[in-house]
Formats: structure tokens, sequence, C-alpha cells
């Protein structure tokens, strides 16, 4: 689907009744019944609701289409479920004042979740290929930014990390955008036709993007690029052991894999 990305957020405001079923989801408790009754409202939302729609979860806002995109259908449902280690983990390895890296950024739910934490003196680097999911994450942080006056430096590139600087070709999964992967046989993907084609895009080392943007410390990166992550993460770690042209001293590099 090709994304509304001129439309100002709150353009697409769903009826009250499913506004409303929406944050009881998010404010369910936080147990087993309360993801039967989350799970049970977005069944009703995906099933009667006009998409996409403008939500918010908590201090992050989004355009959401939903039936295409595993992550945005469990976070904005269930965000007190869709990879809460993960994510508490990120807040609390990054300073305010840190560098964050998301390799996939998707529809930006780590990206947005570390500029809301961080203040003016923070970097987010974000990353994501895949042109319609790219769209959306840029929508996204702007919509999220907008009213904020301390807010982190967000580079949103549209490209891939991979061992070498190369065109390469992105399978796309249209059933879920966070799927689509250069790699033939990643999950979502292997013994599936899953009739998404692919779409060719740029590939670079990670030590390359971050010296373009003079960047000379890492506080956190989050990757999760569907079985990709070899060719992404062993370049990279490999080059911190090489001072004059990696990462310099004093740098500390977390790496968390999204699943």
């Amino acid at each position: 689907m090709n994304p509304d990305i001129e439309s100002e957020y709150g353009y697409y405001t769903s009826n009250p009744v499913f506004r409303k079923l929406i944050s009881f989801a998010q404010r369910a408790p936080q147990n087993w019944f309360g993801q039967q009754l989350a799970q049970l409202v977005r069944k009703l939302v995906l099933g009667w609701g006009q998409l996409p729609i403008d939500v918010a979860v908590g201090s992050i806002k989004m355009r959401c289409y939903l039936r295409d995109n595993n992550s945005e259908k469990k976070f904005v449902f269930m965000p007190w479920r869709f990879d809460k280690r993960e994510r508490e983990l990120l807040i609390d390895n990054l300073p305010k004042s840190g560098t964050f890296v998301d390799i996939g950024a998707n529809v930006g739910i780590y990206t947005l979740t570390a500029a809301t934490h961080m203040d003016s003196r923070g970097r987010v680097v974000a990353m994501e290929p895949n042109p319609p999911a790219f769209e959306r994450l840029t929508f996204n942080i702007k919509a999220t930014r907008f009213g904020c006056l301390d807010w982190p430096r967000i580079d949103a590139l549209q490209v891939g990390v991979g061992d070498t600087e190369a065109e390469l070709e992105l399978h796309l999964d249209p059933k879920n955008l966070g799927s689509s992967s250069i790699t033939t046989h990643a999950a979502g993907i292997a013994g599936r036709n899953s009739g998404g084609g692919t779409v060719r895009i740029t590939c670079k080392p990670l030590l390359d993007i971050l010296r373009e943007l003079s960047i000379d410390r890492v506080d956190v990166i989050k990757i999760d690029i569907e079985g990709a992550e070899d060719k992404a993460l062993f370049p990279y770690l490999m080059g911190l052991l090489d001072v004059p042209s990696g990462i310099g001293p004093g740098s500390c590099a977390r790496v968390s894999a999204s699943t």
C-alpha cells in the first residue's frame, strides 16, 4: 500500500468507538486476560475500521496501516507486550545525550522510543531501505516531533546495511513489511511464494555510514534485518579492532537484536 505522507497527522482519525477501543486495549491488564481483550479489539478494528488510522502510543504518534505490518499490529494494541524487555534495555542503556543506531528501522517504533527518551544533545541514525516503510518512518518521525522542543537529531536513511557497498535485491513480503529481506532464506520468505517481488536497494557497510555522518561514538545498536545481521555486524565489529578506521577509543556499542 502506498502510504499517504502528505496529509497532516490527525487527518485519519477513527470513529470515537474505535478510538476508545484502541485506548482500552493499550491500557488493558498486562496479563493473559488483557492480552485476550486486546486481541479482540484488534480483530474488530482490522475487520471493521477504516485504514490507515492516526494513533498515539504514549508520546509516539504514528500513521498505521496495520494489515501489512506485524510490528504495527502488535505495538498499537499491546505496547505493554511488544518487545517490552528489548525496549526497556534500550532506555536503560541509552544516555539522553547518546547515539542510537537503528538498523532495519521499519516504521520507527524503536527509533521513536529512543527519540522520545533523548534530548537535543542526542543523535539517532535510522536505516530502512524498503520504500513504503521508509516513507512511513519519516512521517512518524515528523508527527512525533511536532511540538517537541527538546528533540535529538535524527538521520533517516533509505539504505540497507551489508558487508560491502552494493546494489542488492530486497525480497518483499506484501503481508508484512518487516519480513522483507536481502536473503531469500529469511524467516517469512523461505518456502513461500509471497508474490511481493523485489526492489533494488543500496547497501553500505555500517562503518562507512557512520563515518559519512561524522559519528565517532555509538551507545546502542538495534538490528533486525531478517537473516542478514551477520553481513551488517561482522565488518563493523572487526572494524572496531582497527582504531584508525573504526569507531574511536572509548566508544561503547551494545547490540540488541529484535525479533
